[in-house]
């Protein structure tokens, strides 16, 4: 039986706003037209596209529900109760404030972990001058006593 091909970028994140909105792998397979079963696999099957994907969508998710809130937080200003209308005040500034916060704060670094030996060579080179790189350099060509000169360090000369 031949592999499934794998689910495009626009089906996977058709799928993964669905589950973050709540819909059961059955309601979210039914919506873009797959199986159940093949729809409940893409998470382990693509865990890094999926992760992704799930991420941006709840994110969504938040952010409109945030909206919403507001919207309300509004309406209640607008209350003939006093007390909810002071509720409602206060909590509002609360947020205002509080996005003010997040808005002092630096960004997060951006940049990803190094992984390849590359990448650590490229960071370790920049992460020195010049000078020091040739004083590196220059106390690795250094013969050492008891070591073979043309050969790698750690190759000790029999005696």
């Amino acid at each position: 039986m031949p592999a499934n091909k794998p689910p495009s970028d626009d089906l996977l994140a058709r799928a993964a706003e669905l589950r973050a909105g709540g819909l059961s792998w059955e309601a979210v397979a039914a919506k873009i037209g797959r199986a159940a079963d093949t729809v409940r696999r893409w998470p382990t099957q693509y865990p890094d596209r999926w992760q992704a994907v799930l991420h941006a969508a709840e994110r969504r998710l938040v952010s409109e529900a945030g909206a919403e809130s507001v919207l309300v937080l509004r309406q209640l200003l607008r209350s003939d109760d006093e007390k909810v209308r002071r509720d409602a005040a206060r909590f509002l500034v609360y947020l205002r404030l509080e996005l003010a916060k997040l808005d002092q704060k630096p960004p997060a670094p951006t940049s990803p972990p190094l992984t390849s030996d590359a990448a650590r060579l490229v960071a370790f080179l920049e992460g020195h001058t010049d000078e020091e790189l040739e004083q590196f350099i220059a106390e690795r060509e250094r013969p050492r006593p008891g070591r073979v000169h043309d050969q790698p360090d750690d190759v000790v000369r029999p005696d």
